[in-house]
């Protein structure tokens, strides 16, 4: 029988830009995560690495605790959520003084950030995410934890290591869901099993060779490769060309005609070294329907 957790007392989640209640949904959930969920209390529900964590509000005071009471995890989840605010200074720098699209989208999402999430975590995250919306890469990430993962307590699981994905077999995959996907999945983990430090060694280098590296591994194209860049390695010019980007800068930028790659570049050299950081404001505010884009009901990452 699995432990039961053990959780520590609640303290508040002090951040130099607060995410409001009306924002929490977005930043969790949104698309940039997929190990949170919300329970039937109300509360957050997430796994970080090794840690389960229980997110609330208590009037309007964000509040956490987790499974693991040590320091150094409460400095992860500082880090997780941008506690020292250095997202705040770049967004101050990105052109919505005169950009009115990307101000409204500002103003849609107050105190939306990028999540510091494991390399590990995003790689396998996005592996999962082509063609597919939010809920269903949620479902399959969950499927892949509590099959090849390590058990933490209760219904928790760890994701699975590259080791155990690239000696899993057809059936287990299969049961997770994964489709076509399964074949990228096992791929990269080949790939990566033997290198232990490759997050590392992949940590080192400048982005434009960072996705480049990326991308030579199965299933990972430019998108995949530059949301694992934003998501899991923190390089804030990164710039996701999804569905939704495409089409609002098609459609509120008036860029009719451009191709992904010329879309990224527009992105890059407009928004600057806050690019990702942007995306993620664009692509929120599109998907609830604030910019005024237009994109069937069924949208997939």
């Amino acid at each position: 029988m699995m432990d039961s957790l053990r959780w520590n007392s609640w303290r508040p989640l002090t951040l130099s830009c607060p995410i409001p209640a009306s924002t929490l949904p977005e930043q969790l959930d949104g698309g940039q995560a997929f190990r949170w969920r919300l329970s039937d209390n109300h509360e957050w529900l997430g796994v970080i690495g090794r840690a389960v964590v229980r997110l609330r509000f208590r009037e309007t005071q964000l509040e956490w605790c987790s499974s693991d009471s040590s320091s150094a995890f409460a400095k992860r989840m500082g880090d997780y959520f941008d506690e020292s605010g250095i997202q705040v200074q770049l967004i101050d720098q990105l052109p919505w003084r005169s950009d009115v699209v990307l101000s409204q989208a500002i103003r849609s999402y107050p105190g939306l950030r990028i999540l510091r999430q494991d390399p590990h975590e995003t790689l396998v995250g996005f592996l999962c995410s082509s063609n597919k919306r939010i809920q269903q890469i949620r479902m399959m990430v969950s499927s892949l934890a509590q099959n090849l993962g390590e058990p933490i307590a209760e219904d928790y699981y760890a994701l699975p290591s590259w080791s155990a994905i690239a000696s899993a077999s057809a059936t287990q995959l299969k049961s997770c869901a994964l489709g076509y996907r399964a074949k990228f999945l096992q791929g990269t983990a080949h790939k990566l099993k033997d290198r232990p430090d490759w997050e590392k060694e992949f940590s080192s280098l400048p982005t434009p060779q960072l996705l480049e590296t990326l991308q030579t591994l199965p299933g990972v194209g430019p998108k995949v490769a530059a949301c694992v860049a934003l998501f899991g390695f923190g390089r804030w010019e990164s710039f996701p060309v999804d569905t939704w980007i495409v089409q609002v800068l098609t459609q509120a930028y008036r860029l009719q005609g451009y191709s992904a790659k010329q879309l990224e570049k527009f992105g890059q050299a407009h928004f600057g070294a806050a690019a990702g950081i942007a995306q993620q404001y664009l692509f929120a505010s599109a998907r609830s329907g604030q910019l005024g884009v237009r994109l069937g009901k069924n949208e997939k990452l």
